[in-house]
């Protein structure tokens, strides 16, 4: 640790008397206990301006994709003819643009900086949002969701890997659990939001189906204009830092996983990090609560609705579950990084789901699964930022993290893929090949993690009694 701090940074050209500071705070435990104070509040001050206006853009990414399923029970169904599998088919083609840009967008990121990058995409996205309030024909439809899917797809990683290039190890669970669940909990209020929209039936001769899409499609687009004035950059670019912050920050990220804020990828390193196992098994992990995820927000409306609910109920109903998740996704992140343990709650919050698979697939009555609902809502979305974090904590260094993170995410559309499909109208209103698929899932998941988190242990081990150098850096040790 001292050796670390008296490099200086390759990024940071300020005078030696910072870095001798530093060396001063180790030696003097009145000087670390003001440095554990302004550690804490440089960190409260990213908090402020990094993660509002993320949860903010990945609620309305969330409700841009999935409010079809909301105008699906309102009328659009039958205006545009879904029959057969055709809806499936809507939801799927959203998912290979997505794909195909979620690699190459960290590269972007990292080079044309946020504010540009994550403005450009939300115009857009907000843009062909909003057409979808227009469409008179099925080809629309299906077009429209290919282009969603193209300027979608690259926001997921990018906001991924600006958080965990600001942030310490056992700091990151908190902060993408805050992330994922707040976006999830707003766009947990679309079924409410939806039905309120689906009410202005007639409005400027529109169907009340149309509204659910325009409004929220131009609230996105309003907001690229803010983004791009006040979204934070990466730690290197952020002008809102003062040169001693950017020193600490380095320091910070230097003694938790010796990480350089100038480690740029390269092809030469990319290609390397795609040959490391360990980097697809855990980015492997992201697609099956994913998919799990994404099965309950596409198709829990019309699950509602095959129990018997009315269509403003079906819609309406969806909102109570989410609200659960993210007080359990909040309260696990806090914890789990106070315990700095991330796989058992990954085991736990699985078999949380595939109880709730199984309750809603043959439980003897509708509380029983409505019950479920909320299980397989809760296990789901409280393990997807616990799989994010899991990966980003055993992943050392910045360029590495930069091919990680989309490389877990492209893994995680393909679990969108699945979702969408497993789920088949002719299944309606049992859909058991679906609920067979998403258990076998949470089993799968859980196998691997096992496997992963005893071979991490092991090697955790061998470090202890010196016997390796885990990762290439002396006193790093995998988080379990």
């Amino acid at each position: 640790m001292a050796q670390i701090f008296k490099e200086r940074p390759s990024c940071e050209k300020e005078p030696d008397d910072i870095s001798e500071r530093h060396v001063e705070f180790q030696n003097n435990p009145t000087q670390t206990a003001e440095r554990k104070k302004a550690e804490k509040r440089l960190v409260r001050r990213i908090d402020i301006r990094l993660l509002p206006w993320l949860c903010l853009l990945y609620a309305l990414s969330l409700i841009d994709r999935t409010n079809i399923s909301a105008a699906k029970v309102a009328g659009m169904s039958q205006d545009l003819q879904l029959t057969g599998n055709r809806f499936s088919v809507a939801l799927v083609v959203f998912f290979v643009p997505y794909l195909m840009s979620e690699l190459p967008s960290n590269f972007i990121v990292r080079r044309v900086g946020t504010r540009y990058y994550l403005a450009f995409l939300i115009m857009f996205w907000g843009t062909v949002s909003m057409c979808f309030g227009f469409v008179t024909r099925y080809s629309q439809l299906v077009g429209l969701r290919l282009l969603l899917g193209a300027f979608e797809g690259g926001f997921n990683p990018a906001c991924i890997y600006l958080i965990s290039s600001w942030y310490e190890r056992y700091e990151t669970q908190r902060r993408l659990s805050i992330w994922y669940m707040s976006g999830s909990v707003i766009s947990g209020f679309n079924g409410i939001i939806s039905y309120g929209l689906s009410t202005l039936e007639g409005l400027g001769g529109r169907r009340g189906w149309n509204w659910i899409f325009i409004v929220p499609g131009a609230i996105t687009m309003f907001l690229a204009i803010p983004i791009f004035f006040y979204v934070s950059d990466f730690p290197e670019n952020a002008k809102w830092l003062g040169p001693e912050e950017l020193d600490l920050i380095q320091r910070r990220l230097q003694a938790d996983r010796g990480e350089r804020l100038d480690d740029k990828i390269t092809i030469r390193k990319a290609l390397k990090d795609l040959t490391d196992w360990k980097v697809w098994v855990l980015a492997s992990l992201l697609f099956f609560p994913t998919a799990g995820a994404y099965t309950m927000a596409f198709f829990t409306p019309s699950v509602l609705s095959g129990l018997g609910y009315s269509t403003a109920l079906s819609q309406i109903l969806v909102t109570p579950p989410y609200l659960m998740a993210a007080i359990f996704a909040i309260a696990t992140g806090i914890i789990s990084d106070r315990v700095r343990t991330r796989s058992p709650f990954i085991i736990g919050f699985m078999l949380l789901n595939c109880a709730g698979f199984i309750m809603m697939g043959w439980g003897n009555n509708t509380g029983c699964k409505m019950a479920g609902i909320f299980m397989a809502v809760v296990g789901n979305n409280c393990a997807i930022p616990t799989v994010l974090a899991f990966m980003s904590n055993n992943v050392v260094g910045t360029s590495k993290r930069q091919i990680a993170v989309p490389l877990q995410t492209s893994l995680a559309a393909v679990g969108g893929i699945f979702g969408s499909l497993v789920f088949r109208e002719q299944d309606y209103p049992g859909y058991r090949p679906g609920l067979y698929a998403s258990i076998a899932c949470t089993v799968v998941c859980i196998f691997i993690n096992g496997a992963i988190t005893g071979w991490f242990y092991l090697e955790n081990k061998a470090a202890d009694r010196k016997e390796k150098v885990l990762e290439g850096l002396e006193g790093f040790r995998y988080t379990l």
